[in-house]
């Protein structure tokens, strides 16, 4: 097989994939079709969360600088046994976890919810808060394709829920307005639709660097098909030492 001149132009049916860049990434990355301000996908998105080594670290650096140090948390006159309870309430229900995931469904995609489940009331009712420490909750973050449908937004000015979310519907079912929190990446913008997030809501992190990112996996192979040459290559000969003249 003929190896390809690393500085003229690539493309995925000219390259060798390797293990280590994964055949999904390079056929989506090095796509013909992406070109400065294109719209990722939330396909697109996807795989450069899993696959691209800038990724996850674009995804989620933000978020793990801003809980790399623990809160404070005091209770204004109240015992300190309250504090603890607390301490401990946040801790059992991975609170810190639950905010991380849909803040970092939110970068990746542009948009994402975190809804609030409940065994013993409806999704649709709203929960009764003196009964919520004998009930049995849960939390789940939801990624666009989750609330697909739900959240495309309305986009006439003189509505009372323009660009506003007003509904979380999963496989039907439909959350109470106190049991959901949607988080945008970036505000919306008028008539602006994000394809990675089904909706007119926020954008990707990936979104204005789609082009770069590509450019990034067309380097790693061209470094990959040079690197042969260079670990192999030794001078023939050894440059003659030059003699010194007083």
């Amino acid at each position: 097989m003929s190896t390809p001149n690393p500085f003229g132009p690539v493309t995925s049916s000219e390259v060798t994939v390797s293990s280590s860049i994964g055949a999904s990434l390079v056929s989506l990355l090095m796509a013909d079709d992406i070109q400065p301000g294109t719209d990722p996908s939330y396909q697109l998105c996807k795989t450069i969360y899993l696959y691209h080594p800038l990724g996850q670290k674009m995804a989620e650096s933000p978020i793990n600088l801003a809980q790399s140090q623990s809160r404070k948390v005091t209770v204004q006159n109240a015992p300190e046994e309250v504090t603890k309870a607390f301490v401990k309430e946040w801790a059992d229900l991975s609170a810190d976890q639950h905010i991380h995931n849909v803040m970092r469904l939110s970068r990746v995609y542009g948009l994402a919810s975190l809804v609030l489940g409940c065994e013993e009331v409806p999704a649709e009712q709203p929960l009764d808060m003196t009964k919520i420490w004998q009930q049995s909750l849960w939390f789940t973050a939801l990624d666009p394709l989750n609330t697909a449908g739900s959240l495309v937004l309305s986009q006439v000015p003189t509505a009372p829920d323009f660009n506003k979310p007003v509904v979380v519907r999963v496989n039907g079912k439909v959350f109470h307005r106190s049991r959901y929190q949607v988080v945008f990446n970036e505000s919306p913008v008028y008539l602006a639709y994000t394809s990675s997030a089904f909706g007119f809501v926020g954008r990707s992190v990936y979104q204005r660097a789609l082009f770069p990112l590509k450019s990034f996996i067309r380097t790693m192979i061209a470094d990959d098909m040079i690197r042969p040459n260079w670990v192999c290559w030794s001078p023939s000969k050894r440059r003659p030492a030059r003699s010194s003249t007083g």
